[in-house]
């Protein structure tokens, strides 16, 4: 990392703001799409083999622009990164309603997926780079505001498809100006960080970075196996009605987003490594229970716990790179999005092998013991940066 550069960048309010927005942009664009989902299932009168493929497109895409996006950095700023990659995810979502036949949903997907996963290791980026310049640990809150976004935009699309009565085509017009709009607030105040071009050309993870990706891949695929899981768990083993098992998502999400925003005071006061220890032992114990639980008041109690537990770790993981020197600051950020974002493409077949061969409660079971094994190995890993 081009060290003497980074200590020269300046964050102040403005520019705090602006990373925070650049989160509520990525998560605002990205569920955009995924509530346009069923429309444009409908729209091609396609079963859930292709809708699959189609959703394929987008993992496969952005697991090669993850890494590729760390090595970008060393031709344009990460500014400039952000506000192109943000700018294609809008272009993207635009379009979506509007194609008339399947196959040209492909190379806009591919685009989409590769637009959204640079996205993500440029917000990361800018976030790791505004913490230090700003000396403020901030960025449990910014990653509260990408769980903003995503409420903002499945709220919005909703409102304006059932109230309003407008289509998936306008609605996503409008969302897309929005990006627009915010970009043209915020786009300015993005730091102008651009990584050494004597760099290797490689983002491969190593040293302790590896590590702090198992980490983040093992956070990636828990609250996948949430997300993916809670409901089947709830209506098929649990026997709630299909109607309410959503509510255990909603629970967790909510939480989720609100232990984000006293996050960073907890880091604070308390430490990166107890915040991690705390949230890796609680989960654990809330995976359990929710295996156990059968009541609907104490499994929303637990799926709500489960969201505050694990709300603080991908962060805290992202701030700890700062103290890494094993690999320029760019290509940190990118291995390590890189890695969790293996844990939520992995994820859902292995653990749909679990659900299979055992019980859908022995996901969770499962959820538990490798949150477990996160703790201890993220004890070796605070032992290791010490040293």
């Amino acid at each position: 990392m081009a060290e003497s550069f980074v200590s020269r960048l300046q964050a102040g309010p403005k520019e705090i703001m602006a990373a925070k927005s650049a989160f509520f942009i990525s998560g605002f664009a990205f569920s955009t799409w995924v509530m346009m989902i069923p429309a444009v299932k409908q729209h091609l009168a396609i079963e859930a083999d292709l809708l699959g493929m189609l959703l394929l497109c987008i993992g496969i895409s952005a697991c090669i622009a993850m890494p590729a996006a760390g090595l970008l950095t060393r031709y344009v700023t990460c500014r400039h990164l952000i506000i192109g990659a943000s700018s294609l995810t809008a272009a993207a979502v635009f379009l979506l309603p509007h194609l008339p036949v399947f196959w040209a949903h492909v190379p806009v997907l591919l685009l989409l997926g590769g637009s959204v996963g640079t996205l993500d290791v440029a917000i990361n980026l800018n976030a790791v780079l505004v913490e230090r310049a700003s000396g403020r640990r901030i960025m449990s809150a910014m990653h509260a505001f990408y769980c903003m976004g995503c409420f903002i935009a499945a709220g919005l699309y909703s409102f304006l498809a059932d109230a309003a009565g407008l289509s998936a085509g306008v609605i996503a017009a409008l969302h897309a100006g929005l990006v627009a709009a915010l970009l043209l607030l915020g786009g300015r105040y993005y730091l102008a960080y651009h990584a050494d071009g004597a760099q290797k050309k490689t983002a491969l993870p190593r040293g302790i970075v590896v590590f702090l990706g198992m980490l983040c891949s093992i956070s990636f695929l828990a609250e996948g196996g949430i997300m993916d899981w809670g409901g089947v768990l709830l209506s098929e083993d649990k026997g709630i009605p299909l109607a309410q098992a959503g509510f255990g998502l909603t629970a967790f999400s909510v939480a989720e987003f609100l232990a984000r925003l006293p996050g960073d005071r907890l880091v604070r006061r308390f430490g990166e490594k107890k915040v991690i220890l705390a949230s890796t032992l609680s989960a654990a114990v809330c995976f359990a229970a929710v295996g156990w639980a059968e009541t609907l008041p104490l499994l929303l109690i637990f799926f709500f716990l489960l969201g505050v537990a694990v709300a603080n770790v991908v962060p805290v993981l992202y701030s700890l790179l700062e103290y890494q020197t094993v690999m320029p600051i760019n290509l940190a950020v990118a291995a390590l999005t890189s890695m969790g974002y293996a844990g939520i493409l992995l994820g859902p077949a292995f653990l749909g092998f679990v659900a299979h061969h055992f019980h859908i409660a022995v996901v969770f079971d499962f959820l538990a013991l490798l949150v477990l094994c996160q703790m201890l190995l993220a004890l070796y890993v605070f032992s290791r940066l010490r040293s």
